[in-house]
């Protein structure tokens, strides 16, 4: 794994997770009853007892389409269990959770299509944006500052990723909404559930599906991008190349997780030929310690992980 924040320890994350919380959402945290799905209410997410969740101890075996059965585990975020960690086909793709790339995290509320996280957790207000990765709204415990007026992009005639009300503001670039670099706190909090070939704030780079390699000016587009005047989500995998559904975005460098050569990004299904040789210098899918998932032959994260873009990372508690 390729940026900066990767060489923190899971146990500096768990620490990070048990200090703030594991949750931007402040008073609608709820307690977190274990988990029976989330609805919205005017007051925010609250745990409810009628949601698809399972629980079962040793987990849950899943078959998926090819007729190959692992086993799913139910898995928290902040103490609620959302669509990408109920171990339910949400989506009817016939693909759960972890394994359905829609999936781009635990604190996922929404398994697809679209990659919309659903749980309010986009933003942190009009044009600002928050950890995308994490569960809530606003810089809470994450510490993570963005604000589209800050995007170059962010000029006529249109204005991406957020629209004409988020017109960029030069002077606003280098201010406590756009930080010349992201807290420490940030890092540690949002970056390990940031999948490979994203920023903390949902902006992303799709070069497989798109055709086109980083090293030849990979285009980026905001995940979180929205239907005018609605919050329907309108980008997903299917639409990466449409500049309308998914649209284009800056990403904040310093904390960008680089899509690298043999890294499992997000959108990719496959890693080169190359990745496979013994002895070849190919770098690490993961990082040194972290166990790799997700392709066929890896094996399956532990009770206590989940498997984002690759690599089992540490279940928020």
């Amino acid at each position: 794994m390729s940026n900066a924040f990767k060489i923190l320890s899971f146990l500096s994350v768990l620490a990070a997770f048990t200090s703030f919380g594991g949750c931007s959402c402040g008073d609608n945290a709820g307690t977190g009853d274990g988990g029976s799905g989330m609805d919205a209410t005017s007051d925010g997410w609250v745990p409810t007892t009628d949601g698809p969740v399972r629980r079962a101890d040793g987990g849950v075996t899943v078959t998926q389409p090819d007729g190959g059965a692992w086993t799913c585990y139910p898995t928290s975020c902040a103490g609620h269990v959302l669509e990408c960690g109920d171990c339910e086909d949400n989506d009817g793709d016939g693909f759960f959770d972890s394994r359905d790339r829609e999936c781009l995290g635990p604190c996922d509320n929404t398994e697809g299509p679209e990659l919309l996280a659903g749980v309010g957790g986009e933003t942190g207000g009009p044009c600002k944006a928050d950890c995308y990765f994490d569960f809530g709204n606003g810089p809470g415990n994450d510490d993570c500052f963005w604000d589209h007026r800050c995007d170059p992009l962010s000029v006529g005639p249109t204005y991406d990723p957020e629209g004409p009300t988020c017109e960029y503001e030069a002077d606003r670039v280098g201010s406590r909404d756009c930080p010349a670099a992201q807290s420490d706190t940030c890092g540690t909090v949002c970056s390990p559930l940031t999948p490979n070939g994203c920023d903390c704030f949902g902006c992303c780079t799709f070069d497989d599906i798109r055709g086109r390699s980083a090293a030849n000016g990979g285009e980026y587009v905001w995940i979180g991008s929205v239907a005018e005047g609605t919050n329907d989500g309108t980008c997903n995998f299917d639409d990466v190349t449409d500049t309308t559904a998914c649209r284009p975005c800056t990403p904040v460098g310093d904390c960008l997780n680089e899509c690298g050569e043999c890294e499992l990004c997000i959108g990719r299904a496959t890693l080169p030929a190359s990745c496979y040789e013994v002895d070849a210098g190919v770098p690490y899918r993961c990082a040194e310690g972290q166990q790799e998932c997700g392709l066929p032959g890896d094996s399956e994260c532990g009770l206590d992980y989940y498997c984002v873009t690759g690599c089992c990372v540490q279940t928020i508690i």
